[in-house]
């Protein structure tokens, strides 16, 4: 079973990622990172994209990246989303995480 995150509907959040194999950092330096959303793997558009330029790599040698969802991103109707990262690395490798599970909770206010 794949990763549970939780948010609040309509907040602006960071989510920061840990690349590791075989419980070491993996170099993120130059790799291209793409995170898509879906409300189910059927639909064919995602609810939310963030292209490599979302995300912040500034840690990226040390396999942590963090990307920022928007009041907007995070403004989607409450329930369970899935997620899907996706790595291109310079050789030309593409690593795809296991199904991240993303439910967002419907805000008090």
């Amino acid at each position: 079973m794949g990763t549970k995150l939780q948010f609040k509907q309509g907040e602006a959040k960071s989510l920061q990622i840990s690349l590791t194999s075989n419980g070491e950092a993996v170099d993120l330096s130059g790799a291209v990172l793409s995170l898509g959303v879906k409300r189910s793997k059927a639909d064919p558009e995602y609810v939310i994209f963030k292209e490599d330029q979302d995300f912040d790599k500034s840690r990226a040698a040390e396999g942590v990246v963090a990307v920022f969802f928007s009041a907007t991103d995070l403004g989607q109707a409450p329930g369970y989303y899935l997620a899907e990262l996706k790595v291109a690395f310079e050789d030309g490798t593409i690593e795809k995480s296991r199904d991240i599970s993303l439910i967002i909770e419907e805000a008090v206010t």
